[in-house]
């Protein structure tokens, strides 16, 4: 069975955020995932691919830095504050409470190395199809306008803000009933699935109400009710 090659051209190419702190192995991951036609976002830094983190808008995220457990966790639980989408961990070793660990900070898979390059691309490229199972569609309003091929929101004035992934699906969520109290569990069940909590929900409608304001002098779009949210378009 042939692996499936992703067309370079298409808008629809899953981007792989890799941050790989190894410098002989960081190349042979990007070169493997760019070779099947992949986009491959390629971090050596953790400082600097969690700054980057918030530009970027990846449709896997895949870890592999030697760092202690702990680190490795806060990383994951940084890039899940930011995304929904599929974050792959390599581990040192077999250790099942580290294991445990990372699925309940929001890892979708661990990876025990050493793994050989057909593997790692099977992984790639099996999460790059389930990352882009659920298109969404346009969203239109009198205020706002969704882009989901780009994943960026533009107000009245044509000015367009990038937005996370989160921040695309709560607004493309919110933005389907307009004037509809979505309850807090059904919004984080939407967007998260089982890894959201309220204080991911309330960190996400903030940064999202801050970009709308900022950068396109839109507000009040996102209120807040007992219970939940709501978009408003008056």
């Amino acid at each position: 069975m042939s692996v499936l090659n992703f067309s370079p051209a298409s808008q629809n190419t899953p981007r792989v955020f890799v941050v790989c702190d190894q410098d002989a192995t960081a190349p042979i991951w990007g070169y493997i995932i760019r070779d099947k036609g992949l986009i491959a976002i390629l971090e050596t830094s953790v400082q600097r691919a969690m700054e980057r983190s918030v530009e970027e808008i990846p449709d896997l995220i895949v870890i592999d830095v030697n760092a202690s457990h702990s680190q490795r966790i806060e990383l994951c639980r940084q890039f899940r504050s930011l995304s929904s989408s599929p974050i792959l961990l390599f581990l040192p070793s077999n250790n099942e409470p580290e294991i445990l660990e990372a699925y309940q900070n929001g890892v979708d898979e661990c990876v025990v190395k050493p793994i050989s390059p057909a593997i790692f691309l099977a992984k790639i490229i099996a999460w790059s199809r389930r990352s882009w199972s659920e298109p969404m569609t346009s969203r239109h309003t009198g205020r706002l306008r969704l882009d989901p091929s780009h994943r960026s929101a533009a107000g009245s004035n044509d000015q367009e803000i990038k937005l996370t992934n989160l921040e695309f699906r709560l607004l493309h969520l919110l933005m389907s009933r307009p004037g509809y109290v979505f309850p807090a569990e059904e919004i984080i069940q939407t967007v998260w699935g089982a890894e959201g909590d309220v204080v991911l929900l309330k960190n996400v409608v903030y940064r999202l109400r801050k970009k709308l304001e900022e950068e396109i002098n839109e507000t009040s779009l996102i209120q807040t009710w007992p219970g939940g949210y709501s978009f408003i378009d008056e």
